[in-house]
């Protein structure tokens, strides 16, 4: 054949070289089939990616060789008729099942190339499979596109967040310097839980680290014996959203105790305790108790921070907040189920 029909080879090699040799050697996956689609040949590294041996393959049909479903069999049919139609095509992310040892099969996602071959007559007589195994790549694929649903979906959920919040902030403040401390606090406060939760691939949290996150800001130091702001309860994993929702909780009732509290003089304490029963279906109970600050007040308007609290984060824990005015300190419990999570 002239250089223009095979637009491959315009001369032969220049020595004696064995393509045969060549072949078997090869170190990408190599298979023949003839046109009636029976295994003439294959190379040591299809043999090794199929697991298979050339006794086992040779000379049988492709699909008896290797069993498909009605549906990847056409498709690979397809893509072999077209090559011996004398188009070169290729098949891409395909699964393909290949047996194993003991019964039954393995799947690898292959891309499979697929060639025309002529004979000395320069008919097409053949077709080479050259299969890819992609099974890894193409897992890490899939597995980024779920990673990258989830990532939309959380920055949804997040800036939803992050509108209410500068929305009800803008509406509860009553100075435009109020409203953008209040927010930049309460961003601040989003921010640090997102840290958090980051750490933990977005798998949740659990109560302690969410409570120290968000009262650090406020002079919580866990290593301190007798500092004013304890935290006292077991290790209890929440889900991101009630991580964001407890985090959001917790800012407000410090800031409200810095400004109105316990926090807002030298004397005054803090004490959060917290109680979880597996037993008893995921009951949660949480404590917020202040004492040593002024005489307190029950406010005359509902604001940011009780709304926060008796509604975000009371949906979030399937449960009830109650917010009692004593006048030795402010009490905020809070009763619900974590494991009845959305």
């Amino acid at each position: 054949m002239d250089e223009t029909t095979s637009r491959r080879l315009d001369r032969a090699p220049l020595g004696e070289i064995d393509f045969l040799q060549v072949f078997a050697a090869t170190p990408t996956p190599l298979m023949m089939l003839d046109r009636d689609l029976v295994i003439m040949f294959a190379n040591e590294a299809y043999l090794e990616t199929t697991g298979c041996t050339m006794s086992e393959i040779q000379g049988r049909f492709v699909f008896e060789a290797f069993p498909e479903t009605a549906e990847r069999m056409a498709i690979f049919e397809a893509a072999f008729r077209k090559a011996l139609a004398g188009t070169p095509n290729k098949v891409t992310t395909e699964p393909f099942a290949i047996p194993i040892n003991g019964g039954g099969t393995r799947e690898i996602v292959w891309t499979c190339s697929h060639e025309p071959i002529r004979d000395a007559h320069g008919d097409i007589a053949f077709v080479l499979q050259n299969p890819v195994d992609i099974t890894e790549k193409h897992a890490r694929e899939k597995e980024n596109q779920v990673l990258m649903r989830e990532l939309d979906h959380r920055v949804k959920n997040s800036l939803a967040t992050m509108q209410a919040v500068a929305r009800m902030s803008l509406v509860d403040s009553k100075t435009m310097q109020g409203a953008r401390d209040d927010l930049l606090a309460r961003m601040h406060a989003m921010s640090e839980v997102q840290n958090l939760l980051v750490e933990k691939n977005w798998k949740g949290s659990h109560v302690e680290a969410v409570l120290s996150n968000a009262m650090n800001p406020f002079g919580y130091d866990p290593n301190a014996t007798a500092g004013r702001i304890a935290l006292d309860g077991p290790h209890v994993t929440v889900t991101a959203k009630q991580a964001q929702a407890l985090s959001l909780a917790m800012h407000e009732l410090a800031t409200n105790a810095s400004k109105y509290g316990a926090l807002s003089n030298d004397e005054g304490t803090i004490h959060v305790s917290w109680t979880y029963d597996q037993a008893g279906n995921g009951h949660f109970g949480l404590t917020w108790r202040e004492s040593g600050g002024p005489e307190v007040r029950k406010p005359s308007r509902k604001g940011f921070g009780t709304t926060m609290l008796t509604r975000v984060l009371a949906q979030e824990i399937n449960g009830d907040i109650s917010l009692e005015y004593n006048a030795d300190g402010l009490v905020c419990t809070m009763e619900g189920w974590l494991e009845n999570r959305r």
